[in-house]
């Protein structure tokens, strides 16, 4: 890349991003972000920096950063952040990168147990980067929280973001679909879970950022069950939690409604942001 100043660096790359997003502002947006980054200062300090660009060690930098935007690599994969709930979280293509709409999930758990929160361990499973249970620690200080996860590069990545931000949560790598799987709780136990729910047909609808380089174990399901991992975690603690929160997928929403499992439950729903039901909770009464 050549010296420039920092409007024309933002201007070419967010140009080229723009059609590869097929959104101009989008791509703008991502220019803006890779620079702040880079660069240690935020939206209006970018912009008032003056004159070129030419520490050839930075263009060189900018030019690497931007060669993988271009090859479709999301933006937190390449500078390796994400933010969640106020968070600044480590990612990498091992782990999914947090969305907004889980954020919710979050806020919903505080809102109904921040008056208990020195009586329940909450468990996470499927912890990926660590999102939930660290926003949930932040959030619940005197809540004992563990999160769960299969993946020993899932579990790394999130014992390091726990360590950064110093919130002490208990990690644990088991698989919930091994027959031996056991947790005890010696306290009043909440589950919480963002599984994998889209559907395999979905694919032809996703943007080829996710499809090509997040873990697709951790977001695909069969179409003949999407309901897989939802079913596992309720059989596994129906018996000694008190309450379940689930993200899920709106297109299979019904699903949980005629599903004897859960539609003998007693049931809540709850939209994000956008207007679609994305999330769930079981409350399991007498525990």
């Amino acid at each position: 890349m050549k010296p420039a100043t920092i409007r024309e660096i933002i201007g070419k790359i967010g140009s080229e991003l723009g059609q590869i997003y097929n959104d101009p502002a989008e791509g703008k947006s991502v220019a803006e972000l890779l620079l702040m980054e880079l660069l240690n200062t935020g939206r209006a300090g970018l912009y008032s920096i003056g004159g070129c660009i030419d520490d050839p060690a930075m263009l060189k930098t900018i030019e690497q950063y931007f060669q993988r935007l271009q090859n479709n690599e999301p933006l937190q994969y390449v500078i390796g952040k994400a933010w969640f709930c106020g968070l600044e979280l480590h990612v990498a293509p091992g782990v999914l990168i947090p969305r907004p709409e889980t954020e919710e999930l979050v806020e919903w758990i505080v809102e109904n147990h921040r008056h208990e929160e020195n009586q329940i361990e909450i468990l996470d499973i499927g912890s990926g980067s660590g999102c939930i249970p660290l926003a949930l620690k932040k959030k619940l200080p005197l809540a004992d929280i563990c999160g769960l996860d299969v993946s020993e590069q899932a579990l790394a990545i999130a014992a390091e973001n726990a360590r950064i931000h110093q919130l002490d949560v208990r990690w644990m790598q088991q698989d919930i679909f091994d027959k031996d799987f056991h947790f005890e709780s010696q306290k009043k136990l909440i589950i919480v879970s963002n599984p994998p729910y889209i559907l395999e047909k979905e694919r032809g609808v996703m943007s080829e950022r996710v499809l090509n380089f997040e873990p697709g174990s951790a977001l695909f399901v069969p179409d003949n069950d999407p309901l897989l991992f939802y079913r596992r975690i309720l059989e596994l603690f129906e018996s000694v939690a008190a309450h379940m929160y689930f993200e899920i997928n709106p297109l299979v929403v019904d699903q949980f409604s005629t599903k004897p499992a859960f539609s003998q439950k007693k049931l809540q729903l709850k939209k994000d942001i956008h207007g679609r039901q994305r999330m769930l909770l079981l409350n399991l009464f007498g525990r």
